[in-house]
């Protein structure tokens, strides 16, 4: 009877004294663009073949667009992942704003997360010879972070060829959050891909702090099995 009350206070123990590593993913929906499957001209205008995602200002040249485009001003070779990507901007010569927003599902409130996602610019050698393109990330519900700006480098070649991974901290204050993508009188389109969260682990213990505190646990654990089986 001793035995067997010491081995379950023990073993109680040892289960609290170790680190709990593994944190719930959270969701975006549809954040690599291949849900709805655009075929030739691949590219089209239309928001309802972006589900989960909500489009603001103008349209510029197109919305979502997939490998195999091709124009007199170059063509489409690669996204961020997969076949398709969306865009916003003015479109061809023209100025304007834009933007994409998303919500965020299965945060926690004071936790931290990391926003990844990949970018790219229209411009490159070519019809479309131009600057760096810049995207405002930020929050219209579920967190309080300040918004950041984030640039691409030109393309080697019109068009979307140079795409690069961005990287967004962020502490959520509800468990959903909506975050928005943004340009603001921008000419032509810049391009967005590959859009995903992750939580940030928290810090780990060191071995020997695990080591103090499951010796402690333990030794606390066998007090109290003596004690339980003494007023038995």
């Amino acid at each position: 009877m001793r035995h067997s009350a010491n081995s379950t206070f023990i073993s109680a123990a040892i289960f609290l004294a170790a680190p709990i590593l593994t944190l719930a993913s959270p969701v975006i929906t549809n954040g690599n663009f291949e849900a709805v499957q655009i075929g030739a001209p691949f590219v089209t205008s239309d928001p309802t073949d972006i589900p989960g995602w909500t489009h603001g200002g103008i349209v510029g040249d197109g919305l979502l667009w997939a490998v195999g485009y091709a124009d007199g001003g170059g063509s489409v070779t690669t996204a961020g992942s997969g076949n398709q990507f969306i865009t916003m901007g003015g479109g061809y010569g023209t100025v304007g704003s834009a933007d994409w927003s998303t919500t965020i599902i299965g945060l926690v409130a004071g936790n931290s997360y990391v926003l990844n996602f990949m970018t790219a610019t229209e411009l490159g050698t070519g019809e479309e010879p131009g600057g760096p393109q810049t995207m405002t990330v930020g929050f219209l519900s579920g967190s309080s972070t300040a918004a950041e700006s984030y640039t691409s480098p030109d393309s080697p070649a019109a068009y979307w060829r140079n795409w690069v991974t961005q990287n967004y901290t962020f502490v959520a204050t509800n468990t959903t959050a909506v975050v928005d993508f943004s340009v603001t009188n921008q000419e032509y389109d810049m391009g967005l891909d590959n859009v995903n969260v992750v939580a940030l682990a928290a810090a780990t213990p060191e071995p020997s702090s695990l080591l103090m505190a499951g010796v402690g646990l333990i030794w606390f654990a066998r007090i109290a099995g003596r004690n339980w089986l003494a007023r038995q």
